[in-house]
C-alpha cells in the first residue's frame, strides 16, 4: 500500500527552476501604466507529505524530489515581478523585497494574482520603482498544499452535500486504500501550510540573501491571517537563517481568541444592526430613508416591523410574495449579500424602505429587481461543491471544509467537530435557535442541514469525521510567537479589519493586537469603517474610485519600503482610511460603480433607486446612470 501512495503522490519529475509562465488570462506580460510591464514566473517546490521529523529551513526537496524516498507533496509557487527588475540574474548590490501573498478559505492562488498585480501597480504609481531602482518588490502567490496545481490535490467533482464530499475523497484521492487516502487528507493541515510557507520563504531567501539584503513580508487575508499565526510559532525557525520583516493581516482569524462557528451565527446578526446603525447616523440617509418609508420611526423599528409582517404574512404580496420574495430568511439573504458586497452596499437599506412602502412605483420596479438578486443569492449561496481542478473560481474550496472545520470551529480543545459529538450535535441546535430568533441569523449551516436525524439530533457520518485531523494541543490555544523572528529587526505587524467584518469580527483584531504588544511585537491597528471582511478588496477611496489600489495597498506599500522610505510601523500614513475618504457605503451611488452595480441589479429599471422626488434627497444627488 505505501507503494501505491509513493507513487500516486510522485507522478511528475519537476525541475524545481523558475520558468516563464502566464498569468490567468494567458497572457505573458501585462502593462500596468505608461511603458511599465510586469512578468510571472512559476516553478514547483518540493514538501513532504508529513513535516513531521524535517526542519523546514534546511529540507532538501531537490533530494526528495529525485529520489522518491518519502511521499512528497509537489507544491505550485507563482511570482510576478516587474520586467526591467527581474530576480533573475546578478543580485549584487540589489535590495529584494519578497512579498508573500496568502489567500483565506481554500488557498487559491490564482485568487491572490489580482492582489499581486494591484500591489506592483501602487508601487509604480507611487513612483518607488523609478526613485529606487535598486529596489526589486517580487509579489510570490503562495498556494495552499492539496489546492490548484499542486499534487496531490483534493477535490469534489460529483458531490452535493458535505457527506458525500468526503466520501468521494476517500474514494478518489487514493482509489486502492482507505487508510492511504486519509494520510493525504489529513495531512492537508493548517500546521503542514504553515511548514510549507516556511520551507518556500527560505528557499527564496536562498536564491538571493547571500549575495544581497533581502526583506521578506507576509500577507494573509482570512484563513491566510491563521496560517501566519501558526507560522509564527513555529519554534524551528533560526534568526540566523530565516527573519522576516513583517507581517500583514487582512481580515483576523485568531486561533487564541476566535471561533468561526459562534462569529458567523452571533455576529452576523450584529453586524446588520450595525449596518441599520451607519444608516441613522448619516443624517442624509436616515432623512432619506424616512421620506421613502413614510414613517418617523428610526430605520431599526421600521426593519423590525417590516420582519413582523413577513412573519404574519401580512406585507403586501405585490412586492413579496408574488415577485418571489417569500419570506423574511430569504431577504435577509439577500440583504447580507448586499451588505457584503461593496459596490452593492446601499441596497439593502433601500430594499427595507421600498419595500415597507411598496408604491405603484416600487411595485413596478420591485418586480423586476428582486428576481435578479433572487437568483444571484441562489446562484452564489450553498450549493454544489463540484471543485474541479480547473475551475479557478472554486480552486481550493473543498480543501477548506478540511481547515475550516479540523481548526475554526470551537474555542479549546474538546470543542472539537471530530472527536465531540455532544459539542458538535450542541453547535447544530445554537444555530437552529439563533435562525428562528435572530433577526439577521447567518442561516443554517449546510452540514448542520445534511446531518440532521431528527429535531435537535445531528449526525456525523463516519466518513466526515475521518477526513478532518485532530488539533495539534501543542499549537492550539497556546499561541505563543518565536521571538526570533522579529526582535532582531524593526519589523512588525500591520493588521487590517473592517468594523462590519462577521466572519473575523473587529474584536478579534484588538484582541491580537494586545496579544502581540504583550510580546513586545510592534503593532499597528487599521480599523475600516463602513467595510466588511478583508479589506484590501474593498477599500477603495472616493477620490481614486474602483479602478486604482485600494487604501489598504497604499498603506501596505510603504510597509514594504519603509527602509527605503524610513518610516516607522507606527509613522505609516494611514489618512485614506476615514469615513470621508472611503467609498464604505455609498448611500447615494455617488461612485459611477457603485451606480452602475444598483443599474443592474434593479434591472434597468430605474436611476432613482431610493425612488423619492428630488426635493426628499440629500444635497448631494448623484448624477443618473
Amino acid at each position: 500500500m505505501q507503494e501505491h501512495l509513493l507513487l500516486l503522490l510522485n507522478l511528475c519529475s519537476l525541475a524545481l527552476a523558475w520558468y516563464a509562465c502566464p498569468f490567468t488570462d494567458n497572457s505573458l506580460n501585462k502593462t500596468i501604466s505608461g511603458n511599465v510591464t510586469i512578468q510571472a514566473e512559476c516553478t514547483f517546490l518540493t514538501s513532504p507529505l508529513e513535516w513531521k521529523g524535517f526542519n523546514p529551513n534546511t529540507f532538501d526537496g531537490a533530494f526528495y524530489n529525485r529520489t522518491r524516498t518519502i511521499p512528497v507533496m509537489n507544491i505550485h509557487v507563482k511570482r510576478l515581478f516587474f520586467s526591467k527588475l527581474s530576480p533573475q540574474g546578478n543580485s549584487s548590490g540589489k535590495h529584494f523585497i519578497n512579498y508573500w501573498l496568502l489567500n483565506g478559505g481554500g488557498g487559491s492562488q490564482v485568487g491572490m494574482e489580482s492582489f499581486g498585480i494591484s500591489m506592483l501597480k501602487q508601487i509604480s504609481m507611487n513612483n518607488y520603482h523609478l526613485t529606487y531602482p535598486n529596489t526589486y518588490p517580487i509579489m510570490y502567490l503562495f498556494q495552499y498544499r492539496g489546492a490548484g496545481m499542486s499534487t496531490p490535490s483534493i477535490h469534489c467533482h460529483t458531490a452535493r452535500t458535505w457527506p458525500d464530499c468526503a466520501t468521494e475523497l476517500i474514494n478518489t484521492t487514493v482509489p486502492s486504500s482507505r487508510d492511504e487516502s486519509l494520510r493525504v487528507i489529513n495531512a492537508m493541515s493548517n500546521q503542514h501550510i504553515a511548514q510549507d510557507l516556511q520551507y518556500q520563504v527560505q528557499y527564496a531567501m536562498n536564491e538571493t540573501q547571500s549575495t544581497a539584503e533581502t526583506s521578506t513580508y507576509i500577507y494573509g487575508l482570512s484563513q491566510g491571517t491563521g496560517i501566519i499565526e501558526h507560522y509564527l510559532t513555529i519554534q524551528s525557525i533560526d534568526s540566523n537563517l530565516q527573519i522576516i520583516d513583517g507581517v500583514i493581516l487582512d481580515g483576523v482569524m485568531s486561533v487564541k481568541e476566535s471561533d468561526t462557528g459562534s462569529n458567523q451565527f452571533k455576529f452576523h446578526n450584529e453586524r446588520f444592526y450595525m449596518y441599520l446603525a451607519k444608516c441613522q447616523q448619516d443624517s442624509a440617509c436616515s432623512k432619506t430613508f424616512n421620506a421613502v418609508s413614510g414613517s418617523d420611526q428610526d430605520i431599526i423599528i421600521v426593519t423590525l416591523r417590516l420582519q413582523m409582517l413577513f412573519l404574519t404574512n401580512k406585507t403586501n404580496p405585490l412586492c413579496t410574495h408574488q415577485v418571489g420574495l417569500t419570506d423574511w430568511p430569504l431577504f435577509i439573504l439577500i440583504a447580507n449579500q448586499g451588505i457584503e458586497t461593496v459596490s452593492a452596499r446601499p441596497i439593502t437599506a433601500i430594499l427595507i424602505a421600498r419595500i415597507y412602502r411598496c408604491s405603484v412605483e416600487d411595485q413596478r420596479v420591485l418586480s423586476k429587481a428582486l428576481p435578479i438578486m433572487i437568483n444571484l443569492v441562489n446562484e452564489y449561496g450553498p450549493g454544489t461543491l463540484i471543485d474541479p481542478p480547473e475551475a479557478y473560481p472554486a480552486d481550493g474550496s473543498v480543501l477548506s471544509i478540511v481547515t475550516i472545520w479540523s481548526d475554526y470551529i470551537g474555542k479549546t480543545l474538546t470543542e472539537s467537530v471530530k472527536d465531540n459529538a455532544e459539542f458538535y450535535n450542541d453547535l447544530c441546535i445554537r444555530i437552529d435557535v439563533s435562525y428562528q430568533i435572530y433577526i439577521a441569523s447567518a442561516g443554517l449551516l449546510p452540514l448542520c442541514n445534511d446531518t440532521q436525524v431528527s429535531k435537535y439530533n445531528y449526525v456525523l457520518s463516519r466518513d466526515f469525521k475521518d477526513i478532518l485531523y485532530s488539533r495539534n494541543p501543542l499549537y492550539w490555544g497556546q499561541l505563543q510567537v518565536n521571538p526570533r523572528i522579529f526582535r532582531p529587526r524593526q519589523g512588525g505587524a500591520l493588521l487590517f479589519n473592517g468594523d462590519l467584518d462577521y466572519n473575523s469580527p473587529l474584536v478579534t483584531a484588538e484582541q491580537f493586537q494586545e496579544f502581540l504588544r504583550m510580546q513586545e511585537i510592534p503593532t499597528k491597528l487599521v480599523a475600516m469603517k463602513g467595510l466588511t471582511h478583508v479589506t484590501a478588496p474593498q477599500s477603495y477611496t472616493k477620490s481614486a474610485g474602483f479602478q486604482s489600489p485600494s487604501c489598504t495597498e497604499q498603506i501596505i506599500a510603504q510597509f514594504l519600503y519603509r527602509k527605503e522610505l524610513n518610516v516607522s510601523l507606527s509613522n505609516l500614513d494611514d489618512r485614506c482610511n476615514s469615513e470621508q475618504t472611503l467609498i464604505g457605503i455609498d448611500w447615494f451611488y455617488q461612485d459611477a460603480t457603485v451606480n452602475k452595480t444598483l443599474y443592474d441589479l434593479f434591472g434597468g429599471t430605474t436611476t432613482n433607486y431610493w425612488g423619492v422626488s428630488i426635493d426628499n434627497q440629500p444635497d448631494k444627488l448623484p448624477t443618473p446612470f
